[in-house]
């Protein structure tokens, strides 16, 4: 990092599957549009539209992107001099924060420099940031509680939704469980592949048809295996 806080902006175009690894800044999503998902240890916990998270210096963690999110992203340096919260969760954006980053969209195209207003704002973004008090107590919080778990199975492959729970899961996604349970299918091929796995033996693994499963991969990652 140039800067001891950046904003950037994201627009997703393909499915995006990070490692597990941990960041070497803090920072915050928010999510503009579609879906993303981190992991936590054993968790995994879903961002949809209007939602924020904060993930702390250090923190091991994996990030997915689908195809068609946008999101805004906050860095913070560690040499900063503000106690930052070391816990990771889902955030309040307050409309005081949502007011800022909606004004950082329109001011990040000027050059950042220490006087610029785009500094002057993340300096604001940072004070509000001391104040976060981040919760993982949800697995999504756009869900109701009755239907975190069914959400959770689903991220997790064990179980097929009940045909009366697909509705408001999919209102709160924004996205169909078919897209959903693509998402997921191509992300574990990815895995797969990466870890030196063929074509072949991925669809093998995964018991899927290897026509199948290249369409699927060329539509969202834009490729075959």
């Amino acid at each position: 990092m140039n800067q001891a806080i950046e904003y950037s902006q994201v627009e997703q175009a393909h499915l995006y599957v990070g490692s597990r690894r941990k960041n070497v800044t803090a920072y915050l999503i928010f999510i503009r549009q579609g879906i993303a998902l981190i992991r936590l240890g054993k968790h995994e916990y879903t961002l949809t539209q209007g939602t924020g998270f904060w993930l702390p210096f250090d923190c091991l963690h994996a990030l997915t992107v689908l195809p068609g999110c946008r999101f805004d992203k906050v860095q913070f340096s560690s040499r900063l001099h503000q106690p930052l919260c070391e816990q990771a969760g889902f955030i309040t954006i307050s409309p005081l924060l949502l007011a800022l980053l909606d004004e950082l969209r329109h001011t990040h195209a000027s050059p950042q420099s220490n006087d610029s207003p785009e500094n002057h704002l993340l300096a604001v973004v940072a004070d509000q940031a001391v104040q976060f008090s981040p919760s993982t107590r949800q697995q999504c919080p756009a869900l109701p509680s009755t239907l975190q778990s069914v959400l959770g199975e689903q991220l997790q492959g064990r179980t097929t939704i009940a045909s009366e729970q697909v509705a408001p899961v999919e209102t709160a996604l924004g996205i169909s469980i078919k897209e959903l349970t693509a998402c997921l299918l191509i992300r574990e091929a990815q895995k797969l592949s990466r870890s030196g796995r063929k074509a072949e033996q991925i669809a093998k693994d995964l018991k899927c048809q290897l026509d199948h499963l290249q369409t699927l991969a060329q539509t969202l990652i834009g490729r075959e295996f």
